[in-house]
């Protein structure tokens, strides 16, 4: 299994966790690909040191020159677009890929996942909140370019990847030139789910557990989920991912993720003296947001999750150096 994340060397620690996390929890050796700049000699040494013996670690850096026309709004970084970049231009000569954000752990063993039956270029988890290309909380191009309004609307937090027929289907360069035409809130999701027009497979929800699966009055997948995938993703979460929400993001003050000790406590394996950023925007987000009464979660949401280890009968001589 090969897995590949997007982290430069100011989201090192949260692509360690990610790591981490995966060594504490695969039944299967794996392939790590981190592509990202400005690795220290430090940080990428700290991915060694969580590395299980089975498993491999590879760095890729980008030139950015090399993607000049790109364009990413709300300063984004390019490393936002690598996971669209990667399955044509490095990863080519790969059968199937499972690519992850940076800012998620893995809760359990996923190889039932990477076996998954599919018939598209791409299987992924419907978006918490978006739901639809057309959803009204931000713009995107989806009447400029003939997408039906209705049309479902993944996100690409995690994203099981057939690369033959994503190279069939041309999907980077057509994602790239949407970028290059566009100025896109949400960037690379918005090119891939303008250019999939809703032809994808779809990942039970557990599978990409984001920040709107708690928050009731932010999610609109209940219009076209059942209550049981959105129970699923609450109480028993494969996948962990914390992207931008009011409720902030475990490595800042002021969270109030449900899973945050968990992430905490694994960099506090990774990294000890690791320290909490202050977020000023990200804070002050969620105070309005608490103020306004929006912040209201799921009774079904737990006060706390943990990871499934993998059986004692895998050989863990550098599986938890603590």
């Amino acid at each position: 299994m090969l897995i590949y994340t997007a982290a430069d060397g100011n989201y090192a620690l949260q692509a360690s966790v990610l790591f981490k996390s995966l060594c504490l929890t695969q039944s299967s050796s794996f392939k790590f690909v981190v592509f990202g700049n400005n690795w220290s000699k430090d940080k990428r040494a700290c991915l060694e040191q969580i590395r299980r013996a089975d498993c491999e670690i590879e760095h890729i850096e980008i030139n950015p020159h090399d993607f000049d026309g790109i364009k990413l709004s709300r300063g984004f970084p390019l490393a936002t677009a690598y996971n669209i970049i990667a399955p044509d231009y490095y990863l080519n000569s790969e059968q199937r890929l499972l690519y992850m954000d940076s800012d998620v752990l893995v809760t359990t063993d996923l190889s039932s996942i990477h076996r998954s039956e599919m018939t598209t270029p791409v299987a992924a988890c419907l978006d918490a909140h978006i739901v639809f290309a057309a959803s009204p909380s931000m713009w995107r191009p989806w009447r400029e370019e003939s997408v039906a309004p209705t049309t479902p609307y993944l996100n690409t937090g995690v994203m099981l990847i057939d690369v033959q027929r994503w190279q069939e289907h041309e999907i980077t360069e057509r994602c790239l030139s949407l970028m290059r035409k566009y100025d896109m809130p949400c960037a690379d999701q918005d090119a891939l789910n303008l250019v999939l027009r809703g032809q994808f497979n779809v990942l039970a929800s557990r599978y990409n557990s984001m920040p709107y699966h708690y928050l009731t009055q932010w999610r609109y997948l209940d219009l076209v989920s059942t209550a049981d995938d959105i129970r699923e993703a609450i109480e028993d979460p494969a996948i962990i991912h914390f992207h931008r929400s009011f409720l902030g993001k475990p490595w800042t003050f002021g969270c109030t993720h449900p899973a945050r000790n968990l992430w905490v406590g694994l960099a506090d394996q990774v990294q000890p003296s690791w320290r909490k950023q202050l977020d000023l925007n990200s804070l002050a987000r969620t105070v309005v947001a608490r103020r306004a009464k929006m912040m209201i979660q799921d009774p079904r949401t737990p006060t706390s999750y943990s990871l499934r280890r993998v059986s004692e009968a895998l050989d863990t001589s550098k599986l938890d150096p603590k």
